[in-house]
């Protein structure tokens, strides 16, 4: 895990995500129905919009989908934080960091992290 605002945090437009919980005990969980609005990201982590209350600490499986591109990226992370949302449009935002960048059975490809970086290039200009 990368240390709190190490990494700048970007926008790109359009960019929804959902998710799985990481069951406790076996099993592999399913993805939520619903595609919920990504209001900032980083190579550590992002911010999305909900209506469901997530609990600190659940671990997620997220499947973020950007424009322009025909396939999702899936990302393992962690919640950090949640607070209400002050609009109307969706109940909760939630902070998650982003599990580690490796080879090992709970971090993220090393690709991610790479395609993370191409898109900051970008959208910090």
């Amino acid at each position: 895990m990368l240390k709190k605002r190490q990494c700048q945090r970007f926008n790109v437009r359009g960019t929804t995500l959902h998710y799985k919980e990481k069951p406790l005990l076996w099993g592999k969980g399913e993805f939520s129905r619903d595609y919920y609005p990504v209001l900032d990201i980083s190579r550590g982590g992002l911010k999305f919009l909900s209506n469901h209350k997530i609990p600190a600490g659940s671990r997620l499986t997220l499947r973020i989908n950007f424009p322009g591109l025909d396939h999702s990226k899936e990302i393992k992370a962690v919640v950090r934080w949640i607070s209400r949302n002050r609009e109307a449009s969706y109940r909760y935002q939630n902070g998650v960091s982003f599990n580690a960048y490796g080879s090992g059975r709970q971090e993220n490809h090393v690709e991610t992290l790479n395609f993370l970086k191409l898109l900051e290039s970008k959208y910090l200009m």
